[in-house]
């Protein structure tokens, strides 16, 4: 069974429950954990969503930056286009953010996606409000969005 189709399940099972929480989803060296603030039969509200994986445990910086490539083609349908903004080599580090982010008045919102070497991708979204320091937010998605996204980060991965 693949990451998205057991994520699925738990969100079925969740939903019975009428209770959010921690969903987490297992395939081989992959560990899907999507912590959920809501979930209804149309949506979920995420705090975080993080894939971890031994598959990275040596990733170089090159192949680290082909997958953040990878992702940032891929992940079209998100409220603002991905894009690479730094590439550690150091850390062995891919960071992401939306490019543009949301604005309005106060602020704009952004989701941030990390690729680490040592095994893991990981989606935030954040809010920065002028002269403020930045916070993290809910990401508020469909839950076809969701399933979409986990079938990405695999298949990134491959």
């Amino acid at each position: 069974m693949n990451l998205h189709t057991a994520l699925d399940r738990q969100l079925v099972n969740l939903e019975s429950t009428g209770q959010a929480g921690l969903a987490t989803a297992l395939d081989g060296p992959r560990r899907l954990t999507c912590e959920l603030a809501d979930l209804n039969a149309l949506a979920v509200s995420l705090h975080r969503l993080e894939l971890a994986t031994t598959e990275l445990a040596t990733a170089d910086a090159a192949r680290l930056e082909r997958i953040g490539q990878s992702l940032a083609a891929r992940l079209t349908y998100l409220m603002e286009p991905i894009r690479p903004i730094e590439i550690d080599a150091v850390a062995c580090t891919v960071q992401l953010r939306s490019n543009p982010p949301q604005r309005d008045d106060d602020g704009r919102t952004y989701y941030e996606l990390l690729v680490r070497r040592g095994g893991s991708i990981s989606l935030t979204r954040f809010r920065k409000q002028n002269q403020n320091v930045r916070q993290q937010v809910t990401a508020t998605i469909t839950r076809e969005v969701l399933l979409r996204l986990v079938a990405d980060l695999e298949s990134a991965l491959d």
